[in-house]
Order: C-alpha cells, then structure tokens, then sequence
C-alpha cells in the first residue's frame, strides 16, 4: 500500500483519531502493556533456562557421564522446550489483540474483531480470484458497517501444499495480504469477475468455466483488466464508465499492484496482495503504545474504508 497523500479529509480525520487514542484507546493500550510484560517474562525465564541446560548437557555428555544415545534423546525432547519459549510471543498477540483491535476499529464504525479470523472459503473460492489452493490462514478478521456500507476485512494467507517426488512437504503462496467484502447499492445475481490483464497467454490461462469473457468501452480499463461473466448485460450494468473510473483511481491508491474483485449476489469481493503484516497495533518486546506504531496502523484502516467512499457504495446513486 502506498503513503498516504495527507488530504484536508486525512488531516482532519487523523487529528479526531488522536483525541480518540488519547481518550480511548491509549487506556487499553496501557492495561495491555501489563499482559504483554507477563509473557516477555515468561519467554525470559525459558530462555535464561536453556542457557543452563545446553551447556550442562554438553558438560554431562563431555565428562562421559550422559551416553551418546541419552544425549540424543534428551535433545529430542529439548524441542518442547524451544516451542514453549515461541509460545509466549503467540499467546501474548492472542491474548492482546482482541483488546485492543475492536476498539481501534470503531473509530471507524461499529466492529467486531476475531484473531485468525477469515472470509468465508466457500466465497473466496467461487470468487475466481485465486489461483488453485488448499489451505488458507487467516490473521485478523473485521466484520460491521463503515459510512452506512456492511464491510468485512481479513488478512489471509492461501497457500497451495503439495508433496515432491521425496514425498516432503512443498508449501507455495498463493495469495498473502487483504480481502474486503462490501455490502453493493445496486441489486445483481450474477457473477462478475475483474482480474488483471494477463497479456495473450495469461488471459487464454485465466478463462473460468461458466463465464464469458466481456468486451467493454472503455480502452484504458479493457488494458489494464480483463472482465468475465455470467451476464453480459448485468456487467454493464455494474461497470458503468463512472464506476470503472473509480476503479482504475482505486488500483492507483493501492500502488497499481494486483487489485482484482468479484461481484457476486449483491457484494463486491477485493483481493489487495501486500507484502507485510498488517494491523500490528501490538508488540512483544516494544510498548504497545508507540504512537508511531499506531499512526501506522491507523493509515491501514484508512486506506482500506476509503475504498467505500471512492467507490462511492454508501450512496444511491447509479454506479
């Protein structure tokens, strides 16, 4: 996602988003600090704990007290002690971040927040806008009502898992970053997919069973998207001139990267690939209220509740 161009509507927003994280949400952050420091602790004393155990392994097996195969054994079992020194950084982002994530996401409307959370597989899938995978992760999922529109967010990672001619596990990213989920003002049943353009060979590659490729007016968006559907007419229908102008202004906010969507019975899916981690509002080894790690996330939200309002989808309007 690209930095944020500092609009009079971003300024005034961010400067109401302070008073908010003054009032309300610095407060959780706070009490959240006291969570956190328990499990740094915790990973503290498992850690000071395996440095006594190698070396008095090493000792006890060097003084031939510990035979070769004991020591093996014991440096088996030595791995639980290694995933519980990773189970604090886990447990510490599960315990803190549903505190602090709903309350961070209500300045924006009103919001629920489930850790490893995701969209619905089932809609993903019928989307199209995936390549072939087989297990999808989700992070953080956000489901409520942003400027009168119904919108859910999940940061998700799909991942195709395979076996090699060794047998060994290859596991293949799909997709890693944002999928939004928007509530539509205008009433459609069909499908309709937006992927990018792919050239000759990537489009032939990109035909999905069921649709028909859609040619439309617009030259500049014909370059840049390739358009299928169910329902000819209902494509043009949903991608008026207008609304495909929209688009194309969308797709610049988000760097111009792999923006694709899909409409499908009444909703606008979006599929934003990003290259890190997102809503990291909390943090292990720093203060979870480093305000510069809160303006970060703050951007994050708002690039993604501006695609309500550059879409314009919270009015009565023909598209």
């Amino acid at each position: 996602m690209q930095n944020i161009k500092k609009t009079s509507e971003y300024i005034e927003l961010k400067r109401k988003f302070d008073d908010y994280y003054t009032s309300k949400l610095y407060p959780i952050l706070e009490q959240s600090n006291h969570t956190r420091e328990r499990y740094v602790a915790a990973f503290v004393a498992l850690l000071l704990m395996a440095f006594v155990f190698y070396p008095l392994l090493w000792y006890l097996w060097y003084n031939g007290i510990l035979q070769d195969s004991a020591v093996g054994i014991i440096l088996a079992l030595s791995g639980i002690v290694i995933l519980l020194a990773c189970g604090p950084f886990y447990r510490c982002h599960k315990k803190v971040k549903p505190q602090i994530m709903p309350i961070f996401a209500d300045f924006f409307g009103s919001f629920s927040y489930t850790f490893e959370g995701k969209i619905d597989d089932t809609l993903l899938r019928r989307s199209n806008l995936f390549k072939n995978y087989n297990k999808s992760i989700g992070y953080d999922f956000f489901c409520g009502t942003y400027n009168g529109v119904h919108i859910s967010i999940a940061e998700e990672k799909l991942l195709q898992i395979k076996r090699d001619f060794r047998n060994f596990e290859v596991k293949k990213k799909v997709f890693g970053g944002i999928c939004v989920l928007l509530e539509m003002n205008k009433n459609f049943k069909g499908r309709t997919v937006v992927l990018k353009d792919g050239g000759i060979l990537g489009n032939t590659l990109n035909k999905i069973a069921g649709l028909q490729n859609v040619r439309l007016e617009d030259s500049h968006f014909e370059k840049i998207f390739e358009v299928y559907s169910d329902d000819q007419i209902e494509a043009r229908y949903l991608l008026t001139t207008g609304f495909m102008e929209r688009m194309l202004k969308l797709r610049d906010l988000y760097d111009g990267k792999s923006v694709q969507f899909c409409f499908d019975n009444n909703k606008l899916l979006l599929s934003v690939p990003t290259s890190y981690n997102m809503f990291e509002a909390d943090s292990f080894f720093h203060s979870n209220t480093n305000k510069a790690k809160i303006d970060t996330v703050f951007d994050q939200f708002y690039l993604i509740f501006s695609i309500v309002n550059l879409l314009k989808l919270n009015q009565k309007i023909g598209l």
